[in-house]
């Protein structure tokens, strides 16, 4: 029974690489519209390979489009501290940790608040968030606020504790502590870790779920108990 599972975890292992393999990403930002200051949104553009993993159904046409080579989908900043040069294709990755982070090598797991609202945000159903871009202020300001939730629920500098972490505690029944807890994959949100031409800001995707299982199983496959426990957020 050893032996088989040994086999069958080598396989998923061989899957994943397989499946996030050559994969590229291009951010891209229009302040006057959707992105806040140094945070999201931003647009992600990826090649064949990122298209191939990302779970299109969970975006709605408020959070996603263009087709092809153009097919995008809207998305956040995990860290605060980090920066990309708009336009330039990063090499890309997906894991359930911010890998450049403040606990390097192993990454930042994402938290379950940040899950949750994002794929709230990806569904166009996050409520009190304004999605008509074009209008200004009015859209920016809303995408700010997003951003300083998420970077709050991160552990981040520019974090603020606003409404939206208040509705993510009440719709998942958690308080200011819990709802920082390690998303564990919950709703297919994971961290997009991006390369070379360097390592820059991580930024949020939602990928389905056997995808996320696998990717789970790359990254922890290898690690024993007392390394997982190193994994856990290091929270105030």
């Amino acid at each position: 029974m050893k032996k088989i599972c040994v086999v069958l975890s080598l396989a998923a292992v061989l899957t994943a690489t397989s499946a996030f393999a050559s994969m590229s990403v291009t951010l891209t930002e229009n302040t006057s519209q959707y992105s806040y200051g140094v945070g999201g949104e931003f647009r992600a553009t990826g090649d064949a390979g990122l298209d191939a993993v990302v779970a299109w159904g969970a975006y709605s046409a408020a959070t996603s489009g263009g087709s092809g080579s153009s097919r995008y989908f809207q998305t956040f900043c995990i860290e605060h501290n980090e920066y990309f040069t708009p336009g330039t294709p990063y090499s890309a990755s997906i894991s359930p940790n911010a890998m450049y982070g403040s606990q390097p090598p192993l990454g930042d797991p994402i938290s379950i608040g940040t899950a949750w609202l994002y794929s709230q945000f990806a569904a166009g159903t996050l409520s009190g968030y304004n999605y008509t871009y074009g209008s200004g202020r009015a859209s920016a300001t809303s995408a700010g606020a997003l951003q300083e939730a998420i970077w709050w629920l991160e552990g981040e500098s520019g974090g603020v504790n606003n409404s939206f972490i208040a509705l993510a505690e009440t719709a998942l029944g958690l308080n200011n502590t819990t709802i920082k807890n390690d998303a564990n994959g919950a709703y297919g949100v994971y961290a997009l870790n991006l390369g070379n031409p360097g390592a820059v800001q991580d930024q949020l995707v939602i990928v389905p779920e056997a995808t996320t299982v696998i990717a789970g199983a790359l990254l922890l496959l290898p690690l024993g108990a007392s390394t997982l426990r190193v994994l856990r957020r290091n929270r105030e």
